[in-house]
């Protein structure tokens, strides 16, 4: 095999993981004539279709799902093979590929990691941002972080710090239905459902006393994101439960308002997650001690 088809494969697979020859372009910082231009050399060369091109998208064919497959296990080699270089010296350097939802990532995984990244230049964050849950062997990912609740025993988590989820609403929603006083009260309410959760519609409640009471409502609207759900709250769609680090811009500001603050949802968790067990990587294992760091006020 020619070296140039090497480099041929390489640019392939960025085109895929990016989603569009503009995109990986952008991200290669070269032009996209030479990235759509490699793409059809290879094609020739193999005598096959590798990519269903559409002026909106594109999409693997068969042969291309699996060809793409090999191409990404030859570049996590050739990254491993520069990783262990590096940290043979101690250096922490390479591509660092992380996995989080939107709030997590602007939260706490740009501001956590940003010193690291400061103090070795040579390590390359590629933040894959996601608010369903991905597949990290498919995608590669080395480290995925998660808020919630940790359900899937064939991955390896550990707790980096508890997470608080507070109900929320916008002035507006509440002077127009009126602000709870007692769980009771909600069943005059909306809620918009989570549905990363199991049961987006129902609220778990406990206060002091350590009552506790469960109640289900219906859905003003649906998402998975965070982000949405914060300003679908603010523009007056329903009730939120909301992670207290996705809101406390909103909640000073005042444009959402904490109701039933004497009762507090089940407490979650923020988990650094790992496909396997034993020692990781210099870059994974220091990614996990920064986070670790920047969210000790919190740790559990």
């Amino acid at each position: 095999m020619h070296f140039d088809q090497l480099r041929r494969m390489a640019l392939f697979a960025q085109v895929v993981r990016h989603g569009s020859f503009s995109a990986a372009a952008r991200a290669m910082d070269i032009a996209t004539s030479v990235l759509s231009t490699a793409v059809s050399q290879l094609e020739d060369e193999l005598g096959v279709r590798l990519l269903h091109r559409t002026t909106r998208r594109l999409s693997l064919t068969e042969l291309g799902q699996d060809f793409y497959s090999r191409c990404t296990d030859m570049l996590a080699s050739a990254e491993a093979a520069q990783s262990l270089i590096a940290e043979s010296s101690g250096e922490i350097a390479g591509r660092l590929r992380i996995s989080a939802a939107s709030d997590v990532a602007d939260h706490i995984l740009l501001p956590a990691l940003a010193p690291l990244t400061l103090k070795h230049p040579k390590l390359l964050l590629d933040i894959q941002v996601a608010d369903n849950i991905v597949d990290m062997a498919a995608q590669q990912i080395d480290l995925s972080i998660r808020s919630g609740w940790m359900r899937d025993s064939s991955l390896v988590a550990r707790k980096l710090a508890d997470l608080h989820e507070v109900l929320v609403a916008a002035p507006s929603y509440l002077q127009k239905l009126g602000t709870p006083q007692t769980p009771d009260d909600l069943l005059k309410h909306r809620i918009i459902a989570m549905t990363r959760l199991n049961d987006p519609c129902t609220l778990s409640l406990k206060n002091a006393a350590d009552d506790t009471v469960k109640i289900s409502l219906p859905a003003a609207a649906m998402t998975d994101s965070v982000r949405l759900s914060s300003e679908m709250a603010i523009s007056g769609f329903g009730l939120a439960r909301l992670p207290s680090h996705a809101i406390d811009k909103a909640l000073r500001e005042g444009s959402l308002i904490t109701v039933l603050t004497d009762w507090t949802l089940p407490l979650a968790g923020i988990y650094a997650v790992t496909l396997k067990r034993g020692l990781q990587p210099q870059k994974v294992q220091a990614a996990i001690e920064a986070l670790g760091s920047f969210l000790a006020p919190n740790a559990a």
